[in-house]
């Protein structure tokens, strides 16, 4: 486990004051750093499993993992490679634009990266450049559906290197002298990456007034964050983020803001934060960090076309439909993007929107006083809708199964049959050995008491076996989201046992 108390990197001791008013733009490949590559502070691990749920080009959303493993001589990126790997995307690309293109191998000197760095002058950061290099090489990514490749437009699984091999400073030659550069051979991947412009513009002046590992590890989410957001505030579960930057996540909130505190003043210092909070979410089993952007992040050359302006067309097609349904229903456009972040994709949140339509056209008193605030809350609650209310997705689905034509398709509709009765079987079988007996009496007790509390008028309009059936989907819910493996992985598990 990541150390609890992330230090200042000890050659950060040696850095140069940059000037702050400087904006120095330095590229970096996505996929490389979405994925978590660099570590966020030194750890005795030679393995880590980053998973995170994102979204493909066509909208649909997946379960992307990647492995990282480093060997024991070297250990793992951290975040002192990675102040390595963005001074060497600064040389590499400079090598590109003077050629038109980037080929192998890439070449630089010693001082070329300790320049680059501010460091001072020092022969053991010969040393340090040795070893990130062969660390680079070393170090494996298993990838499922996490690393992107821009050539072939979409997501893939294989294991991959950054590094295909290096010559480093001093190695002897073929003609038998002494190489005075560093030769860096790109993986083939990275190459055509780096050459089709699937980059990350990041401010690496900003980036070197940082010291701290955690606020370094942020520094390149918050632009994807913040862009994803049209500049506004945004959330992230506290968990994941942990999970993310693998550092520990605390279980009090006390001691998981002291952690956070001195690298979250420091990204208000150089202008990337304007405010910060952690606070625990509505259904309290977790804490969720609140960021707001500063004045240098939004001022930045370009921030709004980060992409191009088909790209930025396509990430906006790519939110659920239900984000326009809830902003229609009277629901902030911030709060319903903030949702489709937060929401697993196996809710289903449509299904909830109708059920809450139900409830509110049928109070013709008028009693409702925040409709809009009921639609969040049946969608944070992840609210069981019952089996004998009829919604959309449900008709849709007895109409596309009955006019199927050709095999592909009934296969497919009965492949989600198969899944759904898989995960009804999983959900009965956990909802057993989580809630034995009088248990799940209690816990059904104490969903209704929650929902009298917090909806008493729509509470009150129920019959008690409604009320009961409820709370136990509610249940279901949280235990298919929380444990049951998702279609496409079930699927693949599926063809597996058959192929046997």
């Amino acid at each position: 486990m990541a150390s609890a108390n992330p230090t200042v990197p000890t050659e950060q001791q040696s850095l140069i004051v940059v000037e702050e008013s400087q904006i120095d733009v330095v590229r970096v490949e996505k996929s490389l750093h979405s994925v978590g590559f660099f570590s966020s502070a030194p750890t005795n691990e030679l393995s880590r499993t980053v998973i995170q749920i994102i979204r493909r080009p066509d909208g649909q959303k997946i379960q992307a993992k990647a492995v990282i493993e480093g060997v024991a001589s070297l250990g793992l990126p951290t975040t002192s490679d990675r102040d390595k790997y963005m001074a060497f995307m600064k040389i590499a690309l400079d090598q590109r634009d003077q050629t038109g293109q980037l080929s192998n191998p890439v070449r630089f000197s010693g001082s070329d990266m300790i320049k680059l760095l501010r460091l001072r002058k020092g022969g053991f950061h010969y040393d340090e450049i040795s070893d990130w290099c062969k660390r680079m090489v070393a170090t494996t990514i298993t990838s499922e559906s996490s690393i992107f490749l821009a050539d072939r437009r979409r997501y893939v699984s294989d294991t991959f290197h950054v590094f295909d091999r290096v010559v480093l400073f001093g190695d002897e030659m073929r003609d038998g002298s002494r190489s005075e550069f560093y030769e860096v051979h790109l993986s083939s991947w990275q190459l055509s990456n780096l050459n089709e412009g699937y980059m990350l513009p990041l401010d690496f002046n900003a980036y070197l007034r940082l010291g701290r590992d955690i606020a370094k590890a942020l520094f390149g989410h918050l632009i994807v964050w913040f862009y994803a957001s049209k500049g506004t505030t945004v959330e992230k579960r506290y968990k994941d983020l942990c999970q993310l930057l693998n550092i520990r996540a605390y279980p009090h909130l006390s001691k998981a803001k002291s952690v956070l505190q001195p690298s979250m003043d420091e990204l208000i210092e150089i202008g990337y934060l304007s405010s910060w909070e952690l606070t625990r979410t509505v259904r309290g089993g977790d804490f969720k960090l609140v960021l707001s952007p500063g004045n240098r992040l939004l001022s930045l050359p370009n921030f709004t076309a980060i992409v191009n302006p088909e790209a930025r067309a396509a990430l906006e097609a790519t939110l659920p439909d239900w984000v326009k349904e809830l902003v229609s229903r009277g629901v902030t456009e911030r709060k319903a993007r903030q949702l489709a972040l937060d929401i697993s994709d196996t809710q289903p949140v449509m299904d909830q929107i109708e059920y809450a339509d139900h409830f509110i056209n049928s109070d013709r008193r008028g009693r409702m006083q925040n409709p809009a605030g009921y639609y969040i809350w049946v969608i944070e609650s992840n609210l069981g809708v019952p089996e004998t209310f009829e919604t959309t997705s449900r008709r849709k689905k007895r109409e596309q199964v009955a006019r199927a034509e050709c095999d592909a398709d009934i296969r497919q509709y009965q492949l989600r049959e198969e899944y759904d009765r898989f995960c009804e079987q999983e959900v009965n079988r956990l909802l057993a050995e989580h809630y034995p007996h009088e248990h799940l009496q209690e816990a059904i007790k104490g969903k209704m008491k929650t929902y009298r509390r917090e909806q008493p008028e729509w509470f009150s309009k129920l019959q008690e076996a409604t009320r009961i059936e409820v709370s136990l989907n509610s249940l279901k819910a949280q235990i298919r989201d929380a444990q049951v493996a998702s279609f496409e992985v079930w699927s693949k598990r599926d063809q597996q046992i058959r192929l046997y």
